[in-house]
């Protein structure tokens, strides 16, 4: 049996955005973008650095724990036990 690697990006909380920190990481699936804020080297000029990671699947904070199971979980059990 192949390994199989998902990632859930959890919802940014209340008080996160209250204190001032940015929600930085995109889901489209299979992968996920993080957006890393920057200066560039004089010190004034800010810049996004995006950095991808791909994986067998990728659920975004807007997606149920019902989905994630329907589509990563669900076909391995199914799997194991027929």
């Amino acid at each position: 049996m192949k390994i199989s690697v998902c990632f859930k990006k959890r919802p940014i909380f209340h008080h996160e955005l209250a204190d001032g920190d940015l929600d930085i990481v995109s889901v489209a699936n299979p992968k996920i973008i993080v957006h890393e804020c920057k200066f560039k080297v004089d010190g004034v000029t800010k810049t996004v650095d995006n950095s991808e990671f791909k994986f067998d699947n990728s659920f975004g904070d807007d997606q149920t724990n019902e989905e994630l199971y329907f589509y990563q979980i669900r076909p391995i059990l199914d799997m194991i036990f027929n």
